[in-house]
Parts: structure tokens; C-alpha cells; sequence
């Protein structure tokens, strides 16, 4: 337990790290940028986050599996990984340039927006923290997620400066995350692999990893693309609101995503060996979801309006009423955590994908119903529906999986 302990505090740290410099630039970009400039912004960086899911196609999770069973060929993982995934966001950049630039009704600051953040689409390829999760080196992940999220801040800071600087924020995000990137796949000893061998292990990688893929791409549906959704119905400064009360659960909700993280190689590698560490890690992640709903989520729900006035000023004030709704909504994610992780963990991911295919198909349904005329009211409501069904579901498979064990 010393080993999870350890890993427990750096992915802490990392995101605490993190999560405060995130917070920092959504400020700042908030009051530099202005309402509608946010939401353009906010629209963008939506849309291209979603993507991200068809370059990782799970195979970040699946690799960190993968390299806490055998450790020794981490270097493979990260060449055959990167590799594939380096294709796949070429290929779905070119449709986006070419869709955004000949194709796309949308205004013409939305295409130049999707033109420039096209290239951020590699930062998520040539990404490697998951190996150093397999490897439980969890500090590398700190020291990543540091340095990243501070060269991002200070970049930002220092040449956005108003709306009419809109353009230089995708550039600047992306020029930040290349020293680590780099320095990375040197230390995993990162080797591009073209050829056919090397491609009939990959498909085999992509193979593993496509219920994976699955999950988190429906996890996106229901917990990302309703910010995309509200843009289609409502004015984009409403989306900018919208993006306050989402991105401030986003980031609570983070904290225990990166704890889950942490939880992943050792859970895999207990369950067959001692199950009474297994369940024992499973119930010390219930008890820190218990403190931080209390601790976090019970004042954050109460006191957001002085929060999103001392954070982005008292014109970001209409998305105080979400962000209190979608605090329940919240609560609910992180004790749904502890049981779709521990499912993964054991090999049972076909069980959460059933639940997070049951779940998008709800919230695509309850949004486009509530959205048109609740807006972003009707969005947090959604939210919160979908996440109560969602819970009471993986209860119920945990439960009736547990008992076999």
C-alpha cells in the first residue's frame, strides 16, 4: 500500500498543480478575451478536445495496462502507440482544415479559429504520461503537467492581451507543451514505426483498446459535447457563461479522474493476486469521494456567485444558476469513479461501456429536447439526470459482478 500511497500523492499533486494554473488562464482568457471572444474560444477548444478521443481510440488507458503487466517493453508500447495514434490525427486534421476551410457554414472567425487549433490535435498523439503511469513513476506525470501548465500561463499571459489577440491563444497553447513532449519520447526512447509488421501490432493494440475507446468516447458525449450542443441553439456568449460553470466542475471532477489514474495499474495487478487489497483500494477511493463532496462540493454549490465574481467578474454572473445545479450532477461522477474504474481494472470494461453507450444515448436525447429552450439551464438539468442514471447503473453491475469474487 506504501506503492499506492506514493502514487496517490503525486497524481494529487499533479493535479492540484495543474488544475491551479488551468484556473488561472480560464480567468485570465475569461476577462482578457471578453464574453463573446470566450465563447468562440470555448467552442473551438470544445470541438477539438472531442476529437482527441479518434487519435487516443483508448490506447492511452490501454497502454498503461499493458505496461504495468510488462514493463520491460515500455519503449515498444510508446513507438507502436505514438506511431499509430501520429496517423490518426494527421488524417483527422486534413478533414478538419479541409472541412472547416471549403465546407463549414460557420462564421469566418470559427473557420481561422479550426485552422489554427487543427495542429493541436498532435499534442494528444505524441503524448506519453500513460507509460509512466504503467510504470507507477507518477512524478514524471507531476513534472509534465507543471511545466506544461505553466509555460501555457505564462505565454498566454504575456501575449493575450484583448478579443482582438484571439488568434495567438490556439499558437501559444501549443508551443508550450513541445519542450516536454519532446524530452519525453527521448526518455521512453521513441522510435516512429512504418512497417507492415509494425503495423499488424498496432491494429492489434487498436483492437485492445476499442472498448476503451468506446467508453471515454461516450463518457464525452454526455460530459463535454453539451458546450458543442448550446451552440447550436443559443448565442455564443451564452455559451461563454455555460463554459464557466462546466469548466469549473470540469476541473473538480479532474481531481478524481487523475486519483482513478493512480488507481488503475495497482488495481489491475491486485485483483488477481489479492483481492483484499483490491476491494480495500476500492473503498479508500469511496471514502475521498465522501470527504471531497462535504470539503469541496457542499460550499462550492453554495457560495459559486462570489466565486465566479472574484474568478471572471460579475458579467460571467448567469452561470451561477448551472454551476449550482450541475454541483449535484458533480457529486454523483465521483462516487461513479471508484466502481467503472475498478470494472476496467479487472478486465470488465464491456459492463461500463453498456452503461456509458445508455447514458450519451439519454443525454443527446434530454439536450436537443431541453436545449432549445432552457439553454444552458436546460443543459445543467440534463447533466444531472444522466449522472443519477449513470451512478444507480454501475452500482448495480459492480454489485452483481462483485458477488463472484
Amino acid at each position: 500500500m506504501e506503492k499506492l500511497s506514493k502514487n496517490f500523492i503525486w497524481m494529487a499533486a499533479s493535479n492540484i498543480i495543474s488544475s491551479l494554473f488551468s484556473v488561472i488562464l480560464f480567468i485570465y482568457l475569461a476577462r482578457a478575451l471578453e464574453p463573446e471572444a470566450f465563447g468562440y474560444i470555448s467552442y473551438i477548444f470544445t470541438l477539438i478536445f472531442f476529437l482527441a478521443n479518434f487519435i487516443d481510440m483508448g490506447l492511452s488507458t490501454y497502454g498503461t495496462r499493458e505496461v504495468a503487466k510488462n514493463r520491460s517493453l515500455v519503449s515498444n508500447y510508446v513507438s507502436e502507440i505514438v506511431t499509430l495514434r501520429f496517423f490518426i490525427a494527421a488524417i483527422i486534421a486534413f478533414f478538419l482544415i479541409v472541412g472547416s476551410a471549403f465546407i463549414s457554414p460557420q462564421a469566418p472567425v470559427i473557420r481561422a479559429l479550426i485552422l489554427e487549433s487543427a495542429f493541436i490535435l498532435f499534442i494528444f498523439a505524441f503524448a506519453t504520461e500513460w507509460a509512466f503511469q504503467g510504470l507507477e513513476e507518477m512524478h514524471m506525470i507531476f513534472i509534465s503537467f507543471t511545466v506544461t501548465s505553466a509555460l501555457q500561463v505564462g505565454l498566454i499571459c504575456l501575449f493575450v492581451k484583448s478579443p482582438a489577440e484571439l488568434f495567438r491563444t490556439p499558437a501559444l497553447y501549443l508551443a508550450a507543451t513541445l519542450p516536454i513532449l519532446t524530452i519525453y519520447l527521448i526518455r521512453l526512447r521513441f522510435g516512429l514505426k512504418t512497417k507492415i509488421a509494425d503495423f499488424k501490432t498496432m491494429i492489434a493494440h487498436l483492437s485492445g483498446a476499442f472498448i476503451i475507446w468506446l467508453i471515454s468516447l461516450c463518457a464525452q458525449v454526455y460530459n463535454i459535447l453539451d458546450i458543442f450542443i448550446l451552440g447550436l441553439f443559443r448565442p455564443l456568449q451564452e455559451v461563454g457563461y455555460f463554459t464557466v460553470s462546466r469548466r469549473v466542475t470540469g476541473i473538480v471532477a479532474a481531481f478524481m479522474l487523475f486519483l482513478a489514474g493512480a488507481m488503475l495499474p495497482r488495481l489491475s495487478s491486485s485483483f488477481c493476486i489479492n483481492k483484499t487489497e483490491f476491494r480495500g483500494s476500492i473503498n479508500k477511493f469511496l471514502k475521498m469521494a465522501v470527504v471531497f463532496t462535504i470539503v469541496v462540493l457542499a460550499p462550492l454549490g453554495l457560495f459559486n456567485r462570489y466565486l465566479i465574481t472574484i474568478m471572471v467578474g460579475a458579467e460571467y454572473l448567469p452561470a451561477s444558476l448551472p454551476l449550482s445545479v450541475m454541483t449535484i450532477g458533480l457529486a454523483l461522477i465521483l462516487f461513479n469513479l471508484p466502481y467503472s474504474t475498478a470494472l476496467i481494472a479487472c478486465g470488465m470494461e464491456k459492463d461500463v461501456l453498456w452503461q456509458v453507450i445508455g447514458c450519451a444515448a439519454l443525454s443527446l436525447i434530454l439536450n436537443f429536447i431541453l436545449m432549445p429552450k432552457y439553454g444552458m439551464i436546460g443543459a445543467s438539468i440534463s447533466f444531472v439526470i444522466v449522472e443519477a442514471v449513470a451512478l444507480l447503473w454501475i452500482i448495480f453491475v459492480f454489485k452483481k459482478r462483485g458477488s463472484r469474487w
